[in-house]
């Protein structure tokens, strides 16, 4: 009974030994398969409108996907949260990598617009639709156009300035802050600070501004998206929407400036109507004058290049108006001089060498361009300053030896050409 009793037991004690090594053996087998590993990776090519997302706030971001070995957070489920009610464009998301584990979980990698958040979040079990941490996001939404502004109408920028870029002084590809790393169309718009825009629609981004889409009728330069607070309405309109009058130099042959003309028919019901310029005191014929080149006047005799073409103006020709440049004038400075000595004023002329100076002076401010011009033109004091002292007039030294300073303060503000000026100097 005890040898059998024995073996018994012993037998028993290999069973049992071998069962334990066998569930050792289980546990360490189902360790390895359980290791989250990512089986697929690849960069998102869907259109890039469609890859702007939000967060949820469920689930954090991580360097890695989320359950792979070593991934470290890198926004938490707070962070998150704040980015998603942010109201700053800035904030705004885009996915552009998407991966999924051999547990089949999907994870997408993201970055916010200003670089600030970069890493993967959880997005759910399928590869066709965001989920999980990140939902399909909208940067603008459709407006309407301010009343302010209106579809049929002319407008320029209001400002141009390179320095600036905060939507209002040039345009851009699509408002500021609604696509990832999409800018302005240009940076510096000051060289078509006068190009006609027309808006065709609005939308309004994240911040809550109203941005319109604005197409360039000049030269197409600016077409593309702008504050709507940018735009100031302009009288002007398109050489396609009325007639360019060509100011002409009848002495010379060339074009001195041009101005569109509105189209108004006489008659809108002709299958091809016209509108009369030539007749004096007309609209468009009062508009053409208004705006006359600075320093021309409408040219002798029949100004018009073809009279007949000017009384039955179309809608986006071209006429040729004739001028004449009025005759140049250029300010005049005394020799006689006001002195101002000890509070007193007494004059004073230059004779030998001083008078010598003073005569290179008037023939170097003569010359001067910047202070010689067509009549009418006023010159502004702080160019006019300048040119006198280019010119020499800023110290005149008498025979006597004494030096006299151009008292630059009691210029006056402005000066029309034919104009005559005193300079007044201090001993």
């Amino acid at each position: 009974m005890r040898s059998s009793f024995a073996k018994s037991i012993y037998v028993g004690a290999a069973v049992l030994g071998l069962a334990g090594l066998s569930a050792v053996t289980t546990t360490t087998a189902s360790a390895k398969s359980s290791a989250v590993k990512v089986t697929s990776s690849k960069a998102l090519t869907t259109d890039a409108t469609t890859r702007n997302v939000t967060f949820t706030g469920t689930n954090a971001l991580y360097s890695k996907p989320g359950t792979v070995k070593g991934a470290k957070v890198v926004a938490t489920t707070t962070t998150v949260k704040r980015l998603a009610a942010s109201k700053n464009g800035q904030d705004n998301v885009r996915a552009y990598r998407v991966a999924t584990t051999n547990r089949g979980s999907v994870y997408y990698k993201v970055v916010t617009f200003d670089g600030a958040y970069r890493g993967w979040i959880y997005g759910g079990k399928a590869t066709d639709k965001f989920a999980g941490g990140i939902n399909s996001f909208a940067t603008t939404t459709e407006a309407k156009v301010p009343s302010t502004l209106n579809t049929t109408s002319y407008y320029t920028l209001a400002k141009t300035d390179a320095s600036v870029n905060d939507g209002t002084t040039t345009t851009y590809k699509a408002p500021a802050w609604s696509q990832y790393k999409v800018g302005r169309t240009m940076k510096d718009a000051s060289a078509y600070k006068t190009n006609l825009l027309q808006v065709s629609k609005a939308a309004t981004t994240r911040d809550g501004a109203t941005w319109v889409y604005v197409t360039d009728v000049t030269n197409g330069k600016l077409t593309g998206w702008v504050k709507a607070s940018a735009l100031k309405a302009s009288a002007d309109v398109p050489a396609s929407e009325g007639v360019t009058i060509n100011y002409t130099d009848k002495a010379t042959g060339k074009v001195v400036s041009s101005h569109v003309v509105p189209f108004k028919a006489d008659n809108p019901a002709l299958a091809n109507p016209t509108m009369n310029i030539y007749t004096d005191g007309n609209a468009a014929n009062t508009e053409l004058h208004n705006n006359m080149p600075a320093g021309y006047s409408v040219a002798s005799g029949n100004a018009w290049g073809d009279s007949a073409l000017a009384s039955k103006a179309t809608k986006g020709s071209s006429l040729v108006f004739y001028v004449t440049a009025n005759p140049k004038k250029s300010v005049t400075i005394s020799n006689s001089l006001d002195i101002s000595s000890n509070g007193e004023t007494k004059t004073l002329v230059f004779t030998g060498k001083a008078l010598d100076q003073w005569n290179k002076a008037k023939d170097a401010f003569a010359k001067d361009s910047t202070v010689t011009d067509l009549q009418g033109k006023v010159i502004d004091s702080s160019v006019l300053k300048t040119a006198l002292k280019n010119a020499g007039f800023d110290t005149i030294t008498a025979d006597d030896g004494t030096v006299y300073t151009l008292n630059t303060s009691v210029l006056p503000s402005n000066v029309a050409f034919g104009q005559n000026i005193n300079l007044t100097y201090s001993k």
